[in-house]
Order: structure tokens, then sequence, then C-alpha cells
């Protein structure tokens, strides 16, 4: 059997070790080259993996943050634009003909009650006082008798 070997080389950036077998039954010998790299490169390309992966994997967070503040803002700009639909003039004096108007019917106006005189707005309760709601009853008039012990 002829046997045939590749003249051994040293290679820079692989380390391979080659076997082959013809059909004659002729195999070839090994062939060895060495890597050879220095290792601030390694490190290099650990460390630029490592950064990039830290990266990504902020970007899904960072672009959360980013939402919720735009959310945030347009929150603010609605809640300044309701309390200022919301807002009334204060009175010394108020008549149960003129509470009558502010009973949460108005989806963006004021609404009013009564208790032992003093006059409240109610406004950012509207999901209790306004239309439809529970304590509906209370609101554009007198309420002491629903405060009474």
């Amino acid at each position: 059997i002829e046997s045939f070997a590749f003249p051994k080389r040293r290679h820079h950036y692989a380390k391979q070790t080659h076997s082959m077998t013809f059909q004659r039954g002729q195999r070839l010998d090994r062939v060895d080259t060495q890597l050879t790299v220095e290792p601030t490169i390694i490190a290099g390309a650990i460390a630029t993996a490592g950064a990039a992966a830290w990266w990504v994997s902020g970007s899904e967070e960072r672009e959360k943050k980013a939402k919720y503040s735009e959310w945030e803002a347009r929150e603010r700009e609605n809640q300044l634009e309701r309390e200022s639909l919301a807002y009334i003039e204060p009175k010394e004096q108020w008549t149960e003909e003129e509470l009558k108007p502010y009973n949460g019917d108005d989806e963006t106006g004021p609404i009013l009650l009564a208790v032992k005189g003093d006059v409240f707005n109610v406004w950012k309760g509207r999901n209790f006082y306004g239309k439809g709601a529970e304590y509906n009853i209370m609101a554009g008039g007198g309420a002491t008798r629903f405060f009474a012990k």
C-alpha cells in the first residue's frame, strides 16, 4: 500500500486533523495545524460579543421606558385638560338649584356635592359620583344625610 502525506504547515487561524481514506485502501497521514492568536485579540472578541449582547438585551427595556415616558406626558396633559374643564369658581353660598346642573351627567364638567354646608367638587371621583355610578345619587345636591351616622 502506497501512502501519501501532506507537508506539515503551520496555519495561524485553524487547528485541524485530517484523515482521508481513498477507495483503493490508500490512507493519507494526519496533518496538524495549530492556532496561534494573541490573547488580546481573543479577549477583545469576547468583550465585543458581551457588549453587543448587553446592548441588544437592554434595547427592549429602553424601548418600554421611552413608551412609558410618552404615555406619562400624554396622561399629564389629559389630566390638566380634565382639571381645567372640571373647574368651577368657588362661591360662599350655593343653593340646591345651583348645584343640580353639576350632578355628573356632563362627562367632563364638575361634579358638586354639599355636606354640612360645604360644597365639594368631586370630579376626580367621576367613577364613583358620575352618571350611572354607585354614589351618583349624592351628586348635584345636598349629601349630608348620606354621610350621617
